[in-house]
């Protein structure tokens, strides 16, 4: 009887520690597998931003950034200043999230011959909904393809002016290894890149956020 009763207590105390040592490798599972709904969550956004931008949606109206709010409800992007309806006006100062939309030209001969910009990547425009001043592990987020130059950027409507001779308008160089083929001459190409702060965990169990980018 005794001896049955000291086999229970070894099995009780193996399995106590076999739950110590598999408890971080639980609590990574749940943590990553939240941080993947939140992954597919930010590419169904900058997924629905991408066919509504490639549509000739208007993405500079409220009405139209309040369409991507709610494809990403849960990720916290917030497109105006949160005043009750119908008195709400667009903001970029709010929220977790951000959304950039780039328009890209490839200038070829026939599109722009002996042009400063030829043979280049330009920007024809460039957009932003969400938060500006939105921060990933302590950095600013920035456009993995550049920003056009301030002088030849609208605010307003996001065109950039001077795309074949400023090579302000140019797009990061590294955005050419990403084809291959190459784009067609004078073919534009249309970006978005979402960006989303916060999530489940933190450190080496992640909650660093997630970007996500689609071409079209």
């Amino acid at each position: 009887m005794g001896k049955r009763h000291s086999q229970r207590g070894a099995e009780a105390l193996e399995f106590g520690l076999f739950f110590v040592m598999m408890l971080p490798g639980f609590v990574w599972m749940f943590i990553s597998g939240m941080n993947f709904i939140r992954f597919n969550k930010a590419n169904d956004v900058a997924r629905a931003a991408a066919l509504m931008y490639i549509k000739g949606q208007d993405m500079t109206v409220l009405g139209t950034q309040e369409i991507l709010a709610r494809v990403g409800q849960g990720l916290d992007l917030q497109v105006d200043n949160g005043a009750t309806p119908p008195n709400q006006v667009m903001s970029a100062i709010r929220g977790s999230g951000l959304i950039i939309l780039s328009q890209v030209q490839y200038v070829g001969p026939n599109t722009c011959n002996n042009c400063t910009n030829l043979n280049q990547y330009v920007f024809l425009q460039r957009l932003y909904v969400g938060n500006k001043s939105l921060q990933l592990n302590g950095a600013t987020v920035a456009s993995a393809l550049g920003n056009p130059a301030a002088a030849d950027w609208s605010a307003t409507t996001g065109a950039v002016t001077n795309v074949f001779n400023d090579t302000g308008t140019r797009v990061s160089s590294t955005f050419a290894s990403l084809w291959n083929p190459g784009v067609g001459d004078g073919q534009i190409v249309y970006v978005v890149e979402s960006f989303f702060a916060g999530g489940f965990g933190s450190g080496q169990f992640g909650g660093n956020g997630v970007y996500a980018r689609v071409f079209m």
